[in-house]
């Protein structure tokens, strides 16, 4: 339990460290109550989706915790009070955290990857299908482009959509929110081989490694000079990356299920968001622990204490 609440402390710190750096106001208007500020109820809609609690259950789960106390909450908000802030809430602010989510890790990934994948929206039940005869269910999805870091596997741009489109139409709005970023390769697959996504990136300083349609063609066949360019330097190695993608994809399913609860497309588009903000949140943590536990493992290590002990002794005289 002190490992959870922990964690949901380090969380209201970085939710709280990147609104302040991105420049999110204080309050929606000058005429606000001002009894909740803006980064207490996105810090409040992020810990509810990595719960995976709905809005009245978490809002009934934090009469009982401590994490009122991290965001410095004089009272706790109806669930509904909630629920209307999540449906008036930017899409555009919570894009804007999650790309700033990559200066939480010290090792800047290289390599970066794009992918598609979609999230089900069924929300009728078995037992209501049987009762009305419905012998099929029927189920929509959100389609949702994502760019990851592989390195640090998170995610930094999307592109959320109602119906399925081409991955190449998506391609353009993500990357032109990372270009400007440190790393040298990009991988997709053919679903994103296009002359202008090649050039794109070669124009940018890196190194395209987007799969051709037809990649056994010869390169004096291939049509488009950033094509044959890209064919040119394809490394098959690193190309092996791109399945990073995929098992970002699906630890976002495992920990906060493939469904979403919303029932309109632009809450669904919020609620989305706001798990990819939660999932990298959540590995940044995962890090720190990592790193303290391999550096005390390190420090326990009798052979260090005795060179350490040794270094301090030396030092001190």
């Amino acid at each position: 339990m002190r490992v959870i609440q922990y964690k949901f402390k380090k969380f209201s710190k970085i939710v709280t460290k990147l609104c302040i750096f991105g420049k999110i106001p204080i309050y929606n208007s000058k005429f606000s109550n001002r009894i909740f500020t803006n980064i207490q109820h996105i810090f409040l809609l992020v810990a509810k989706e990595n719960t995976t609690y709905g809005y009245r259950k978490f809002i009934e789960s934090l009469y009982d915790s401590r994490i009122p106390k991290y965001i410095y909450l004089n009272k706790i908000p109806h669930f509904t009070t909630l629920q209307k802030f999540a449906s008036r809430l930017s899409a555009k602010i919570l894009k804007k955290l999650i790309l700033m989510t990559r200066n939480l890790f010290k090792m800047q990934g290289t390599i970066f990857g794009a992918d598609s994948t979609g999230m089900e929206l069924d929300h009728a039940s078995a037992h209501y299908c049987k009762r009305i005869d419905r012998k099929k269910p029927v189920k929509g999805f959100v389609n949702f482009n994502a760019i990851s870091d592989l390195h640090n596997k998170i995610i930094l741009a999307t592109k959320i959509r109602k119906k399925r489109r081409h991955d190449c139409s998506d391609f353009m709005p993500m990357f032109n929110k990372i270009k400007h970023l440190d790393f040298d390769y990009f991988v997709a697959d053919k679903g994103y081989d296009s002359e202008l996504n090649h050039k794109a990136i070669f124009e940018a300083g890196k190194h395209s490694l987007i799969s051709m349609k037809r990649q056994k063609l010869p390169i004096h066949r291939t049509k488009g000079r950033y094509r044959k360019l890209a064919k040119r330097k394809f490394e098959h190695g690193l190309y092996t990356q791109r399945e990073l993608t995929e098992s970002i994809f699906s630890a976002i399913k495992r920990k906060y299920g493939s469904k979403l609860k919303a029932r309109k497309f632009k809450t669904q588009k919020i609620e989305l968001l706001l798990i990819i903000l939660s999932y990298n949140i959540e590995i940044a943590i995962r890090n720190i622990f990592e790193m303290l536990y391999y550096s005390l493992a390190f420090l326990q290590s009798p052979r260090i204490l005795y060179f350490y002990s040794k270094y301090l002794k030396n030092n001190s005289s």
